[in-house]
């Protein structure tokens, strides 16, 4: 049941951001010229870099608090 939740909310996260990928993409199209597509391609690489560091550190530590927990439990039941 678990995995099943954890799915169904990265669907929704997923369709999410592509409308609102879709969004930003026409609204700047509009305001920005096409001459500005390298600039805003850089900047938008270098945030999703900065992202996908961020979500790895998270994940790393991650184990690292279960380990914690389960040598904690470990502990209480011998």
């Amino acid at each position: 049941m678990r995995l099943v939740k954890l799915v169904i909310g990265e669907l929704v996260v997923l369709i999410a951001s592509i409308l609102i990928f879709r969004s930003l993409w026409i609204m700047l199209d509009q305001y920005l010229d096409h001459s500005n597509l390298e600039i805003t391609f850089i900047i938008g690489i270098s945030i999703a870099i900065l992202g996908l560091i961020l979500l790895n550190k998270e994940i790393k530590q991650e184990p690292e608090k279960t380990s914690k927990t389960s040598k904690a439990q470990l502990q209480l039941a011998s």
